[in-house]
């Protein structure tokens, strides 16, 4: 099962797949925790009260963890992978991330992903972050509006994309027009490369137009791989 905590976590499963709540847990104050003890009841599902010291042992959580005393077990949250490509032919917009590591930069795009209805997030299988429990966390409930898709290979599934009618654009300071410049397509595919590194050779190659954030000086070149993902979806999704 899946372990979601945090207040916001625990709404958004509520919001969107509330069927799939196994067992909820919570601690502290009762009055503090009301309105999911009522979605609970609303669900038919019996939430347990314990002391702190279980509530702890029994999420594994660690000091820095901010559950906010609830912790919720769900089915596995359902993640495509390179065969569920198809699902995309009538997407608008897809984020494909090329080894973006840091969690929560991942959970940064998540977020934002869901807030501007970004229609899935595509993220590499390995040598990147993955959608762990803290991501969820950071993500404070995004990574439930938006479909992930851990693909093998970021190159093939931008052929893929482009094979059913999306125009590929990179994040890249060497874009010759800015993000506002760009005149954005019905469909389009938005790589961002990796934190410090940014896009890959061999996946730029693979983009039909890239663009750029305007801004920057010299050792501050530019901002991380969260924030570009976000200033993108925002001038994607300005008009």
């Amino acid at each position: 099962m899946d372990k979601i905590f945090g207040k916001h976590s625990v709404r958004a499963v509520f919001l969107t797949r509330p069927g799939d709540i196994q067992r909820m847990v919570i601690a502290g104050k009762e009055e503090y925790h009301q309105e999911f003890i009522e979605l609970a009841g609303q669900n038919g599902i019996t939430v347990e009260f314990v002391a702190w010291p279980e509530f702890r042992k029994l999420g594994e959580f660690t000091e820095d963890d901010k559950h906010q005393g609830i912790v919720i077990f769900t089915k596995p949250r359902p993640v495509y992978g390179d065969r569920d490509i198809e699902l995309l032919k009538d997407a608008r917009c897809v984020f494909v991330l090329d080894q973006i590591s840091n969690p929560q930069n991942f959970a940064t795009i998540l977020r934002s992903a869901a807030f501007f209805g970004v229609d899935a997030v595509v993220v590499m299988r390995n040598r990147a972050a993955d959608l762990s429990p803290t991501v969820v966390r950071y993500a404070v409930g995004g990574a439930e509006f938006v479909k992930v898709f851990t693909v093998t290979n970021v190159s093939h599934t931008l052929e893929d994309l482009k094979s059913m009618g999306f125009w590929t654009y990179g994040l890249d300071e060497r874009g010759t027009k800015t993000l506002a410049q760009v005149e954005f397509a019905d469909q389009c595919a938005f790589v961002v490369g990796a934190e410090g590194e940014g896009l890959r050779p061999k996946t730029r190659k693979y983009c039909d137009e890239l663009a750029r954030i305007p801004g920057g000086r010299k050792g501050l070149e530019s901002v991380n791989a969260g924030v570009a993902a976000s200033i993108a979806m925002a001038e994607i999704y300005r008009t």
